[in-house]
């Protein structure tokens, strides 16, 4: 039996790889830039007319922009995976979409942390309307992604079997759908 050692730099797309650690170093640069613009002397001042602070903007402009870098990043990964991983066509297709839709969720999340000192303050007595803006935004990204996660189940399930005891499904477990789980 003879196996065949691969290389990560053998694995793995430079172009990808260069795309996806540009856009995360980039983001991680933004927020270091954020971190220390929230030191300088006058970040907490607040904007004239207005109940924000000049970090509170800060932090809006710099989540826009990481905003932007993360949902420019899922597709990245989506394909990183896509090009990367072994397996059955399905298993490799679901995985990559959901890191595609798990980025984006997380991309909402980061949103709603971000821009919340820039915004809150304006609602008033109604912040609550931010919340339930982005909780509308992020619901229907975690029942897709619940959605992946069931169909995932069976083609994963059936990649291990074969992976860890090869051959063919018994008639059972042909049989077996999704109420036999």
């Amino acid at each position: 039996m003879t196996h065949e050692r691969v290389h990560l730099a053998d694995a793995v797309d430079r172009s990808t790889v260069r795309t996806a650690s540009k856009l995360v170093l980039a983001a991680l640069s933004v927020i270091l830039l954020c971190y220390l613009a929230s030191l300088l002397p006058g970040a907490e001042w607040l904007l004239p007319g207005t109940p924000i602070t000049v970090i509170a903007l800060a932090g809006a402009v710099a989540t826009l922009l990481v905003v932007g870098l993360l949902l420019s990043l899922a597709p990245v990964l989506a394909t990183f995976v896509r090009l990367n991983l072994r397996g059955p066509d399905a298993v490799v297709e679901d995985v990559a979409s959901m890191v595609q839709t798990v980025v984006v969720l997380l991309t909402v999340l980061v949103a709603h942390r971000g821009l919340a000192p820039a915004i809150t303050p304006l609602l008033e007595g109604a912040t609550w309307v931010y919340d339930v803006v982005f909780l509308t935004l992020t619901l229907p990204l975690l029942v897709v992604l619940a959605i992946r996660l069931y169909e995932f189940l069976d083609p994963a399930a059936d990649a291990v079997a074969d992976r860890v005891a090869g051959g063919q499904a018994t008639a059972e477990e042909a049989d077996d759908g999704p109420e036999g789980v």
